[in-house]
């Protein structure tokens, strides 16, 4: 005999709300993950490599809030060759970190300028930024315009822009 409709909706609300209970009770039962929070203890001290133009270059352990100039005491001074006016003295250091003090630069002595209307590609090459290709674009910019008047008249030339006719200046004269 077959179910009547009223039969058949008792059926269907009675499944669903089993299958929803047994939904509900695995989810219940499920344990809810644990949050764990890992501090780091603070730390003790720093561990700084110091190198460079000290007396005793090496690994150093200073204290938390140490500073530059802490670092280069530690490290027995700096050396003749030293140059700490490139050096922040004051900079709070950090554990792991590599302080390298800085030395002067040994003077070069001064190279003759190239005098641009009378240097051919190799003298040309020779200047910082100029390579082979721009060296034969100067001399064929000179030989088809004339001599270079100022410096500025470089900028002519393809390939040259503001920034390396300011790496030139000190290196080139116009006569």
């Amino acid at each position: 005999m077959p179910w009547t409709r009223p039969e058949q909706l008792l059926v269907l609300f009675t499944a669903t709300a089993v299958i929803a209970g047994a939904a509900v009770l695995v989810t219940a039962r499920r344990p809810t993950p644990s949050i764990r929070v890992f501090e780091s203890p603070p730390s003790t001290e720093l561990i700084i490599q110091v190198d460079g133009a000290v007396a005793r270059p090496g690994l150093y352990r200073l204290v938390p809030g140490a500073r530059a100039a802490d670092a280069i005491v530690a490290a027995g001074g700096v050396t003749p060759a030293a140059d700490l006016s490139l050096l922040n003295q004051a900079r709070l250091l950090r554990d792991g970190e590599r302080l390298t003090i800085p030395g002067r630069a040994a003077r070069q002595p001064a190279q003759p300028a190239v005098d641009l209307n009378a240097a051919d590609t190799a003298a040309l090459e020779q200047l910082p930024g100029i390579g082979p290709v721009l060296a034969r674009r100067i001399v064929a910019h000179r030989d088809r315009h004339g001599p270079f008047h100022r410096l500025e008249d470089l900028l002519a030339v393809e390939g040259i822009g503001p920034r390396l006719l300011a790496r030139l200046r000190e290196h080139v004269v116009i006569r």
